[in-house]
């Protein structure tokens, strides 16, 4: 898929939605999910505690005793807080960029949970007025990097700014015809330029 922007489809294909457009998670893929996330948790906990230099060279029993120190589970309250404030943002990212390609709030709503009234609630500016395209900048990061796509009065299309995870830097024409083209675009640029794994 690297070079294959330059197919005559590439677009129309990348913007054709899957339907579904996921499967429901499986016990082991919530349980890896929850696991992740506990420990994440408490070894930023860990690392932002004072009790951090007490668990240097303490036997792993003793460890898990200094792990259920009332003060310890106050950081790890606060990072989790902090956690889902990072997961609400990726969260509103998401949803933008899905409603600025297509994606119904009826779509959004159902992914996380909510009614479509709910998602709209949520994430007013997701999903451009129906009957016209919306001329907002629409702003979003994904995969490390971060776009903005604007409208261009003058000449009546759309082109983007976006800065990928290895710090390169594109700045497009006004080419584009809809947002939807534009933030497209703009996430290839993102996922070639996003960090190796």
């Amino acid at each position: 898929m690297a070079d294959g922007a330059n197919e005559p489809d590439f677009w129309a294909r990348l913007l054709a939605p899957r339907d579904p457009a996921y499967r429901a998670l499986i016990d082991d893929e919530l349980i890896q999910i929850q696991d992740a996330v506990h420990t994440t948790a408490y070894e930023i906990a860990l690392a932002i505690s004072p009790r951090r230099q007490e668990l240097d060279g303490v036997p792993d029993r003793v460890r898990q005793n200094i792990l259920a120190a009332p003060d310890v589970q106050l950081a790890v309250l606060h990072v989790l807080h902090q956690m889902q404030k990072a997961t609400d943002h990726q969260a509103a990212n998401a949803a933008r960029l899905a409603g600025h390609t297509g994606m119904s709030y009826t779509k959004l709503g159902a992914a996380w949970g909510l009614t479509r009234q709910a998602a709209r609630l949520k994430w007013p500016e997701a999903v451009p007025p129906r009957g016209r395209q919306s001329q907002e900048t629409v702003e979003f990061a994904y995969a490390d990097g971060s776009a903005v796509a604007h409208y261009d009065p003058e000449t009546g299309a759309w082109w983007y700014i976006a800065t990928g995870a290895d710090d390169e830097y594109e700045e497009s024409e006004p080419v584009f015809s809809t947002s939807t083209d534009a933030t497209a675009a703009a996430t290839a640029f993102l996922i070639a330029h996003s960090k190796p794994q």
